[in-house]
């Protein structure tokens, strides 16, 4: 479903909606904001497992990068 929409909003830019958006469909627009809100209230964080956060722990002891490394996890996993 991500990919459909990713699409669509990529062809309604490509074909003036970036730069002329007052010739846009409005109806097709509403109903892609529509189903964008919906897939986005669909989406799951998804954390760390007991092993990724133990390998991190290793992986930065006493170096006091420990929140930047699980930063970096969370968002390599949630985007």
């Amino acid at each position: 479903m991500t990919e459909n929409l990713i699409n669509r909003i990529s062809f309604y830019l490509a074909s003036g909606g970036l730069f002329n958006p007052e010739l846009a469909d409005h109806i097709a627009v509403r109903t892609l904001l529509f189903e964008c809100r919906e897939a986005l209230a669909q989406r799951t964080w998804v954390g760390l497992t007991d092993e990724e956060i133990s390998e991190l722990i290793r992986a930065t002891h006493n170096t006091g990068s420990f929140v930047r490394a699980i930063e970096a996890k969370l968002k390599e996993k949630n985007t």
